[in-house]
């Protein structure tokens, strides 16, 4: 019976111990992912996302560019004010210039004018790597 009872009590603690450390690290990670101790950004680990890839060139249909600014480690970067280049016969809305909590910003593009177009995409003065493609037809 005392055999029973022990290994009863010893299963309670190791359950006790396992949610309590469960707990603790959860909780670090999430503050460790909320942290912006780091507010560099890393050119080559920030990436851009266009959607969709085509769009008819009437002033009406537009392609979204979502530029997601990071640093060395992954995390969003907020607070970077993004810009694309221009072109002739494209309209650049700015949706969202500044980059929030996960360093994301987004630009929604309309075109009058058939063609392929290449933008360079700026971030706090510096050109990222990739570039944004558009094409309207």
């Amino acid at each position: 019976m005392k055999k029973k009872i022990l290994v009863a009590s010893f299963f309670v603690v190791l359950a006790l111990i396992s949610t309590i450390t469960l707990w603790l690290y959860e909780g670090k990670l999430f503050v460790g992912r909320a942290s912006t101790i780091q507010q560099d950004f890393s050119p080559d680990n920030s990436y851009v996302f266009v959607a969709p890839l085509r769009a008819t060139a009437n002033n009406q249909e537009q392609i979204r560019v979502t530029v997601f600014v990071l640093n060395n480690r992954g995390l969003g970067v907020p607070g970077k004010k993004i810009s694309l280049s221009t072109a002739p016969h494209l309209a650049i809305q700015t949706v969202q210039g500044l980059t929030d909590t996960y360093g994301k910003a987004v630009f929604d593009i309309s075109s009058d004018q058939k063609g392929e177009y290449f933008l360079n995409v700026n971030v706090v003065s510096k050109i990222l790597p990739q570039q944004v493609h558009l094409s309207f037809y």
